[in-house]
């Protein structure tokens, strides 16, 4: 039985973070180190004619001021790692060299001896732009005659994804009831405590560049980073420092970190550039947005026999890192949780004059759980089914798995006995009373409900790279036990603030035999840390990289019984392991500790076992056989003030199926964090542009982010069925909290309203919003009864 596994153990990092003593990207400091800003463009789309630097070169203190064209001729652009067939290529590179197409598009740096130096020095570089025209939405990119991206295409649509399950046509036909429903899910980021940031130095002695890197990839950024540069992987080393948040944003390849290295190499010194906050908007990739039409079909007795959808990405200028990899995704889960035999998706990834789209927790799940569950709250009321009730006449039932859905095979799930979890923690029937009691007092309450699935550890490898993914989905895990005794793991995940290091630590003491405070976890470092195939993201930390730490665990385990067999005169199968100590089952008294077995292991080959190789170290690689896929249940009460378009939370219970549990404290602390941006998606963040392509934010005035104040207690349970496919049953839960939470929030909203005959499909649904739709529904109503 696990001992450590399934404890709420206390984050070992917290003591650290919490009194301000991280080291961040911006604490690192190198002799000699310059600083750099970027010159960005303020056009949406634009030809740049000529850069004159010539002034900018001349502000005491400003060392270098490079363009595209004094970086090397050889340079290659920045790659696409999801290729995906019959895409476009969409070219850009560090500095932009003829053109930009989007505001924020970097044309040149200014390496100073200041931050302050180097903005000064911005100023003073002086750009001839030509404006072109610009496209700043999906529609507008469509339309006959819409300004062209990329002059060699013959539309703005980059890639174009179908897929079909079943007989949809046939299944079209025989229906009795056909709903669609078109939904916009709006533009946001990844918007992290810390922004991005970069050093770069090159050791011309050592003929090696170091970066440091806020990054969730760091073996993929050395390698993408050698791909551009012309540079051997094993003369780049990437050092990951704390992260301050990622989400996905920092998942990405970024011009930046080709620049900041390139103007290392320049200068010869080292040079550090960590984003503002008013380039963070512009230069981050952004995320989500989409446009989805959906289309139901069912029998009268609520049973859904097939879905159609087509989807519009809006891409921004160009395929980032992952390509349109979230609207792949988006595209292939619209079927959600439910038994749809039938399904046919048509995704399109539109290119726009916006910031280029990319990686945000959940990817292109919660767009399509939001226009799953959407979709199914209309079918509910045509039916004049419940919507619960809907909801569980169409789960896949327990006896079904592993079952084909329209691309993935999901391996295991008690839908149902979830839902009823979480309708009991919620009190549904208590909640629904006190509803039309407030009701009757004026007050308006509405109650949603959402469903979803979880796409988590991510793999195998071979399915990855056939469909165009040119990354592993594998993890290596390495672990030593040192002469004296502790013992150290080493990963190529990233630490980015989510705890994963502890998980790991209670992992490796269960299937060592060791304390986790004899543990230590290392991350972030090229030179020490094994490849990971795919990074830190998809929520596979726990479910890919325990796993293979589990194997590495086990086969040092199998050492450590062998020699402690040895030293004691025992069988190795006689032996217990635990808290760093071996002793003889039944006989306590007999045993050995890590330390001596450690130092017999290093120092003391006379005491290991004949044709035992020194030493206590074993890896251990796990590639997945498929993917894991938790699941659960968002439950909502909100109160609507109809006079000012305010939205209070009165309730929200969630329950979770994520396998097995390695620390509930965090996995709770996985959900609250993706709930609160579910939330934000729902009611709060939007990245607006005009119809110019100008974006219409640049600070937290008007990209606003909900607070503590905001997000209400969550309540959470959960239940616990296992991973059939992952060794431990672990089934991951980082995004589970951000995929369903926004489906609910607006189910609550819409039902609060609908007194009026509200309808909601767009997000997000701010005040304004609402108060815009209530004094439509006034109106569309005053014209109705005047016509009467």
């Amino acid at each position: 039985m696990p001992r450590w596994v399934g404890q709420s153990l206390k984050r070992r990092e917290d003591p650290e973070l919490l009194t301000g003593r991280g080291r961040y990207v911006a604490d690192v400091v190198r002799p000699g180190m310059l600083h750099a800003a970027f010159v960005r463009s303020p056009f949406a789309h634009a030809r740049i004619a000529s850069i004159d630097v010539s002034v900018a070169a001349e502000v005491p203190g400003v060392r270098a001021v490079l363009t595209a064209a004094d970086f090397p001729e050889g340079l290659g652009a920045q790659p696409c790692t999801h290729l995906f067939a019959g895409q476009h290529d969409t070219p850009y590179y560090a500095l932009a060299r003829d053109r930009v197409r989007y505001a924020g598009e970097p044309v040149a740096i200014v390496v100073a001896d200041s931050p302050h130096l180097a903005e000064d020095g911005v100023e003073g570089v002086e750009v001839d732009w030509e404006p072109l025209g610009a496209v700043s939405s999906v529609r507008a990119a469509l339309a006959g005659g819409a300004p062209l991206l990329y002059d060699d295409w013959r539309d703005n649509v980059a890639a174009v994804f179908e897929q079909d399950k079943g007989d949809v046509d046939g299944a079209f036909a025989a229906a009795d009831v056909v709903v669609t429903e078109r939904v916009h899910v709006q533009r946001q980021f990844g918007c992290s405590l810390e922004t991005r940031g970069v050093v770069a130095e090159w050791d011309e002695f050592a003929d090696q560049l170091t970066v440091w890197s806020s990054t969730q990839v760091l073996h993929i950024l050395r390698d993408l980073l050698s791909d551009v540069l012309g540079l051997p992987e094993h003369r780049i080393r990437v050092i990951v420092p704390r992260i301050g948040g990622a989400f996905g944003a920092k998942f990405h390849f970024y011009p930046e970190e080709t620049a900041v290295a390139l103007a290392a190499l320049a200068t010869g010194r080292p040079v550090r550039w960590i984003e503002d906050r008013l380039e963070s908007f512009v230069a981050t990739v952004h995320a989500r947005e989409q446009v989805i039409e959906a289309t139901m079909a069912a029998t009268r007795d609520g049973k859904i026999t097939a879905v159609k959808a087509d989807i519009l990405g809006d891409m921004g200028a160009a395929l980032h890192t992952v390509g349109y990899g979230p609207v792949w995704l988006t595209a292939v889960m619209m079927t959600n949780l439910y038994a749809i035999e039938n399904i046919r998706a048509r995704a399109r990834a539109v290119v726009t004059n916006k910031t280029p789209l990319g990686s945000y927790r959940g990817w292109g799940q919660p767009q399509a759980n939001f226009a799953v569950e959407r979709t199914i709250d209309k079918l509910a009321r045509e039916l004049g089914i419940d919507g619960i009730e809907l909801r569980r006449r169409n789960f896949i039932p327990p006896d079904a798995f592993p079952y084909q859905s329209l691309h993935h095979v999901f391996d295991s799930g008690r839908y149902a006995e979830a839902l009823d979890k979480a309708l009991e923690r919620f009190d549904i029937e208590g909640w629904r009373r006190r509803q039309r009691e407030l009701r009757q007092q004026g007050r308006y309450v509405g109650l949603g409900v959402s469903c979803y699935i979880e796409n988590t550890a991510l793999g195998p490898s071979r399915i990855l790279n056939a469909g165009g993914v040119e990354q592993g989905g594998y993890d290596i895990a390495r672990v030593r036990i040192e002469p004296g005794g502790e013992v150290t793991v080493y990963t190529g995940l990233c630490e980015m603030g989510q705890g994963f290091t502890n998980g790991l630590a209670q992992v490796c003491a269960d299937y060592l035999g060791a304390h986790p405070d004899q543990i230590t976890v290392v991350t972030g470092d090229t030179s020490s840390c094994p490849y990971t195939g795919y990074g830190t993201g998809a929520s596979r930390s726990a479910s890919v990289g325990g796993a293979a730490l589990m194997k590495a665990s086990a086969k040092l385990g199998e050492k450590v019984r062998r020699i402690a067999g040895h030293m004691l005169e025992a069988a190795a199968e006689d032996l217990v392991l635990e808290d760093g100590e071996v002793w003889v089952a039944g006989f306590p008294a007999r045993r050995v500790s890590f330390a001596e077995i450690g130092r017999a292991a290093y120092l003391r080959a006379d005491q290991l076992p004949e044709g035992e190789d020194p030493g206590l170290e074993e890896i251990g690689v796990f590639d997945p056989p498929q993917m894991a896929w938790p699941y659960g249940v968002n439950c909502v009460a909100v109160e609507v003030d109809p006079d000012t378009g305010e939205v209070r939370f009165l309730d929200y219970a969630y329950v979770h199926d994520s396998g097995t549990v390695l620390n509930p404290m965090i996995v709770e602390g996985q959900i609250h964090g993706g709930v609160a941006q579910g939330i934000g998606s729902a009611l709060f963040e939007e990245l607006r542009y005009d119809e110019s392509g100008q974006p219409l934010f640049g600070s937290f005035m008007d990209y606003v982010l909900p607070t503590a104040m905001e997000i209400p207690r969550i309540r959470i349970d959960e239940q616990v069925t296992p991973s059939p496919i992952i060794p431990g049953g672990t089934k991951g839960v980082g995004e589970a909290g951000a995929i369903g939470s926004p489906a609910a929030v607006v189910a609550a909203v819409e039902d609060a309203l609908s007194p009026f005959g509200v309808r909601i499909r767009e997000t997000p649904v701010t005040p304004e919003r609402i108060l815009r739709l209530l004094s439509a529904a006034r109106g569309a109503a005053a014209t109705v009864g005047s016509a009467a």
